[in-house]
C-alpha cells in the first residue's frame, strides 16, 4: 500500500521481486525437479486481487494479475506438452494470515491510508489458513486449475468481464464500513 505514482519506484521493485519474480523463480526450481520425476503439481498463489481492480495498491494488484496470467500459460504450455504435472492458480479472498504486519499503521496519503485500514480488517477477519489449505488440498487431488477460496467472492471477476464485454468503465468497489 502506497502511491504507487509519486512515491519511490522502490514500492514497485518490491513487490514485483516478491509477488511475480518470487513466483517464477519458484516454477523454475520446482518444475525442474517435477520433470525429473515425472510428477508433481504447482500451487501459485495469487490473490483475488488478480481477478480485479482497486484504487491505491495498483502493484499488488498488477503483479497478481500476473501470477494468474503466468499461471494459465503454464497450466496450457504443460498441457500442450502432455505433461503429468498439474498447475493450479490459488485466488484466495481475505486470509488470517501475517501479511500486514510489516506495513505501516498509518500512512500520509489518504486514500493508500484508506486502503491500509481495509486491508487490515479483512485480512483480521478472514477465513482461517487451514481452510485455504483443505481447499488447495481438495484442488491438486482433482487436478483443478482455479482456487478461490471465497464464494461469495466469485460475482466480482464476472461482473468485470461483462463490463468488458459491453465497453462499460470500471466502477469502484465496495469497501465496506
Amino acid at each position: 500500500v502506497g502511491d504507487a505514482w509519486a512515491g519511490s519506484m522502490d514500492l514497485w521493485r518490491r513487490v514485483v521481486d516478491v509477488n511475480l519474480l518470487g513466483v517464477v523463480h519458484g516454477i523454475r526450481a520446482a518444475l525442474a525437479v517435477m520433470s525429473e520425476q515425472g510428477v508433481g503439481h504447482i500451487v501459485n498463489t495469487a490473490s483475488m486481487a488478480g481477478l480485479g481492480a482497486a484504487p491505491g495498491i495498483a502493484p499488488y494488484f498488477a503483479t497478481k494479475h500476473a501470477v494468474v496470467g503466468l499461471s494459465e500459460s503454464l497450466f496450457l504450455e504443460l498441457l500442450a506438452k502432455g505433461s503429468p504435472i498439474g498447475t493450479s492458480v490459488l485466488c484466495p479472498g481475505f486470509v488470517q494470515t501475517d501479511l500486514m504486519d510489516k506495513e505501516p499503521e498509518t500512512l500520509a496519503d489518504p486514500l493508500a491510508q484508506m486502503m491500509n485500514e481495509f486491508l487490515r480488517t479483512g485480512v483480521e477477519t478472514g477465513i482461517p489458513a487451514a481452510e485455504v489449505a483443505d481447499q488447495v488440498v481438495a484442488a491438486i487431488k482433482a487436478d483443478r486449475f482455479w482456487i478461490l477460496t471465497h464464494e461469495d467472492m466469485r460475482e466480482g471477476p464476472v461482473e468485470r468481464m461483462r463490463r468488458a464485454a459491453t465497453g462499460t468503465n470500471p466502477t469502484l468497489p465496495e469497501l465496506g464500513s
